[in-house]
């Protein structure tokens, strides 16, 4: 049996999968940086065929890393409604690594087009008729495109979804299959499937394999324990498919002329290197001393036949690189290639050694900005969808309720506008009496509405006991006026 046989016999077809299947190869060969027909080549010298390798600049994979370090860093803060449950939460994030899961999961997903977390409850142990989650720990995975079937979607948003992966145990490959699927209620149920041997041709593994493994498993809520992770452009490939394009897709002609450009960059160096020809007599062993004129293991001195002039015994030949051309030719690819995949103009630029990228601050008005804010529009929607799923298996299969009825995310501004300054500029409005104290600290300090109370209120006594010590009584109207 193989996958596709699995999943008809189930009553799904997954074709649409299997035709998405080549678009998913080449992104992934891109995100690799070698792409087998295109940096594996031939050159035919006159004689025969040289087999060659270009260079790659590695560009898919440089913006994906950027758009993930953009989108999600150390930067970005979850709260929930009270902080007691912002800080359970935090727990199980830290313990699943979550920070590190996500990032790389965003850079997955905007490189093939489409990733997925998935949310798990381990350590469960199955009686009878009950569950035993004395031991249960929530679990967060990433789960790449290739892993990832839809089963059920509508308007592009998937619903129901199945994800295959595999483990390896004493030199077996076990297949699991996880189906996430609604039952007539409504509520989200997981269908696990183990299996030996490969995606090609596997079979059912055995009940000694399987001690511990749970079939089903009804989560009792029609919150899904997974979010689909995709960038926010529209297909023009297949509007229908539920899957998303690689963030770069529309750029692989510009990833091929910038590799063209790398390599012609590297080429120009290697064959316009200096050499020096040299007649054969100047090769020969000295009569007197017995050793050679010059080093034979010098690449740059190269053998001339019998029969040179020998007016001219050694002679130079030293080409003019074209090496600024080239880099020229690197950095306009360069410039449409952050075009392209959304940054705007003048995000990468080549040194003549590496892709460095722009660290300023950017313009609320530059194309990079409203990209920013799109991708954010539709990570926050997989975020929330996520955050709720650890909540939800916490409280109710794991050991810590957590109310995540609300879900504030706060994304990483501080490419968009200069935080110093913003600060200087908020300082003076609040001197002028244009902003508040509590809003200053709220927003410049990190403080909590709590913390922010105590603060104001240590600066109020401070400030009276300082007018007492220069002989002043704050409030005291008993004096006469004259």
């Amino acid at each position: 049996m193989n996958l596709q046989q699995f999943f008809s016999n189930q009553g799904y077809d997954i074709s649409e999968k299997l035709n998405w299947e080549k678009y998913i190869t080449t992104w992934t060969s891109w995100y690799r940086g070698k792409v087998r027909k295109f940096h594996n080549y031939y050159i035919y010298n006159g004689q025969r065929k040289v087999k060659m390798e270009k260079k790659s600049m590695q560009g898919a994979k440089k913006v994906a890393e950027d758009w993930a370090d953009l989108l999600f860093n150390e930067k970005v803060s979850i709260n929930l409604q009270n902080d007691a449950d912002t800080k359970a939460l935090n727990e199980i994030l830290q313990q699943n690594n979550a920070e590190v899961v996500i990032n790389q999961g965003i850079e997955k997903s905007f490189a093939i087009g489409t990733g997925a977390l998935v949310v798990s409850v381990q350590d469960i142990e199955e009686g009878e008729n009950t569950l035993d989650v004395t031991n249960a720990r929530i679990k967060l995975e990433f789960v790449e495109c290739k892993k990832i079937i839809p089963l059920t979607w509508e308007n592009g948003k998937i619903t129901e979804c199945a994800f295959v992966t595999t483990k390896y145990r004493k030199g077996q490959t076990y297949i699991y299959i996880a189906m996430h699927v609604k039952n007539e209620q409504g509520n989200y149920v997981i269908k696990n499937y183990m299996f030996k041997g490969k995606y090609s041709s596997f079979v059912e593994a055995n009940e000694e394999d399987k001690e511990g493994f749970i079939d089903e498993f009804d989560t009792k809520s029609n919150i899904p324990w997974f979010a689909i992770i995709t960038p926010n452009i529209c297909n023009n490939i297949d509007s229908e498919t539920p899957f998303g394009l690689s963030v770069y897709s529309n750029a692989i002609d510009t990833l091929k002329c910038l590799d063209n450009a790398y390599d012609g960059l590297d080429n120009e160096v290697t064959i316009g290197r200096r050499r020096t020809f040299v007649a054969e007599e100047m090769l020969t062993y000295d009569e007197g001393e017995q050793r050679m004129v010059f080093d034979p293991n010098d690449i740059s001195v190269y053998r001339m036949p019998k029969g040179f002039n020998k007016d001219s015994m050694i002679e130079h030949d030293d080409a003019n690189l074209r090496a600024d051309q080239f880099i020229n030719a690197i950095n306009y690819q360069l410039n449409i290639l952050s075009s392209k995949v959304g940054f705007g103009n003048e995000r990468y630029k080549f040194d003549g050694q590496a892709i460095q990228t722009a660290t300023g601050v950017i313009s609320e008005n530059s194309d990079m900005f409203r990209t920013i804010k799109k991708h954010e529009q539709k990570l926050r929607d997989s975020l929330v969808t996520i955050i709720k799923a650890i909540a939800y298996a916490s409280t109710t299969f794991g050991n810590v309720a957590i109310d995540a009825s609300i879900v504030t995310i706060d994304f990483d501004d501080s490419i968009i506008e200069d935080r110093g300054a913003e600060k200087v500029r908020a300082m003076s409005e609040v001197s002028q009496g244009l902003r508040s104290k509590e809003s200053y600290m709220l927003n410049y300090r990190n403080l909590n509405k709590k913390q922010v109370k105590n603060e104001l209120q240590k600066i109020q006594e401070e400030k009276m006991s300082n007018q007492e010590v220069f002989g002043f009584t704050p409030n005291d109207n008993s004096g006469d006026e004259e």
